[in-house]
C-alpha cells in the first residue's frame, strides 16, 4: 500500500514539472502550489466514540441495583464509597429500628394478654347495662353476656378449639350490648365495638378508647357491697378539670407503650422508602455522569501525508471542559 501511494505522488509530481505552465494552470482550478498542498494535506478527521466511553444505561442500572456500582464504573471511587456507605447506613438503620418496635410490639400483646381481661371487661358491661336500664330508664334488650370461665387470657396460644369457640360467643354477645349501650354524659352511643381476640385493631382500642377501660385489672371496683353503682360504673365519666377519674394508670402506660412502639415501625417503614430513593438517585447521577463524560471526551482519527508523501494515520483526542 505504501509503495502505491508513493507511485501515486511521484506521477503527480512528473505531471506538474513536465507540464507547461500554461498548461498546468486552467482557470478557476488550483495551481501547481495549491494541488500539491492538497496531496499533502492530512486527511478529514473521522470523530468516534472514545474507549472509555459507555451507554449511561449501564451505570444507571448498575446504581439502581447496588448504589456506587454505577459511580465505580464511571470512575468516581469517592462518590462509590459515599453511596455504598449510604446504603449500609440505610439498611442498618431500617433493621434495627425495625427489630426494635417488633420487640416492642411483643412486649404490649404479652402485657395486654396479662393485664386487660375480656372475661372482666364483659362482668363490667352486664353490670353497665343494668345500670342504663334501671337508673337511666334505657331499652337495651340484648341480653347478658355469658362470661366464660376457666379460660386463661394471658395464654391463648394453650386455647383449645373448644376455649376459642367459647371466646367468640362471648365476644359476639358483647359486641350486641355495645351496639345499644350509651354514654350518660352525652347520650352518645358507642363508637366502637370490641374486636375478636388477638386483631391489631384488638391490641389497639383496648388502650385507645375510655369504654374499654374497665378490662384492665387495677380499674377500680364499680359495685359497693351493698351492690349500688359506684362512680366508676361510668369510665368516661368527666372530672371538673377534664380528666377520666376512674380510667386507670395502667391503661395510659398502656396506651404510651402502644403508640411508641407503633412510631417505631412507621419510622422503619418511612426508612425503607429512603433505601428506593437512595437506589432511584444513585442511578440517575451514575446516567448524567456518564453522559456528560461522553459528551466532554472524544478521540478522532484519519490519515495524513508526510512531506514524503507516506501515509500516516493521525489519532487525536478532543476533550470539552465546559458545556
Amino acid at each position: 500500500m505504501d509503495m502505491v501511494f508513493r507511485g501515486f505522488a511521484l506521477i503527480l509530481s512528473l505531471m506538474l514539472v513536465v507540464l507547461p505552465a500554461e498548461a498546468r494552470q486552467v482557470p478557476g482550478e488550483p495551481g501547481p502550489a495549491e494541488l500539491r498542498a492538497l496531496i499533502l494535506a492530512p486527511a478529514p478527521m473521522t470523530t468516534t466514540a472514545s474507549a472509555a466511553s459507555r451507554s449511561p444505561g449501564i451505570p444507571f442500572l448498575a446504581s439502581a441495583v447496588l448504589p456506587g456500582a454505577g459511580q465505580w464504573i464511571n470512575g468516581h471511587r469517592v462518590k462509590a464509597l459515599v453511596a455504598v456507605s449510604l446504603e449500609a447506613a440505610i439498611i442498618t438503620g431500617y433493621v434495627v429500628t425495625r427489630q426494635n418496635g417488633l420487640r416492642a410490639e411483643d412486649d404490649f400483646r404479652a402485657f395486654a394478654h396479662d393485664q386487660w381481661n375480656p372475661a372482666r371487661y364483659a362482668s363490667w358491661l352486664n353490670d353497665y347495662r343494668a345500670y342504663l336500664n334501671d337508673e337511666l330508664s334505657a331499652s337495651i334488650t340484648a341480653p347478658p353476656v355469658q362470661v366464660v370461665q376457666g379460660v386463661d387470657f394471658s395464654r391463648p396460644s394453650a386455647w383449645s378449639a373448644t376455649d376459642r369457640a367459647a371466646v367468640q360467643q362471648m365476644f359476639n354477645q358483647i359486641t350486641a350490648i355495645e351496639r345499644q349501650a350509651f354514654h350518660p354524659e352525652t347520650g352518645a352511643v358507642f363508637s366502637h365495638q370490641l374486636p375478636d381476640f388477638g386483631d391489631q385493631q384488638y391490641y389497639e382500642l383496648i388502650g385507645k378508647y375510655f369504654q374499654f377501660a374497665p378490662g384492665w385489672e387495677d380499674y377500680p371496683a364499680w359495685r359497693g357491697s351493698d351492690d349500688s353503682y359506684l362512680p366508676a360504673i361510668d369510665p368516661e365519666l368527666t372530672a371538673a378539670d377534664g380528666s377520666k377519674p376512674n380510667v386507670s394508670d395502667t391503661f395510659f402506660a398502656y396506651a404510651r407503650d402502644h403508640a411508641d412502639a407503633q412510631d417505631l415501625l412507621r419510622t422503619a417503614s418511612r426508612i425503607s422508602l429512603l433505601l428506593v430513593f437512595n437506589h432511584i438517585i444513585a442511578g440517575i447521577d451514575a446516567a448524567v455522569s456518564a453522559k456528560l463524560k461522553n459528551d466532554r471526551v472524544s478521540t478522532q482519527m484519519g490519515l495524513a501525508f508526510d512531506p514524503q508523501g507516506s501515509p500516516q494515520p493521525v489519532i487525536g483526542v478532543r476533550m470539552r471542559l465546559f458545556r
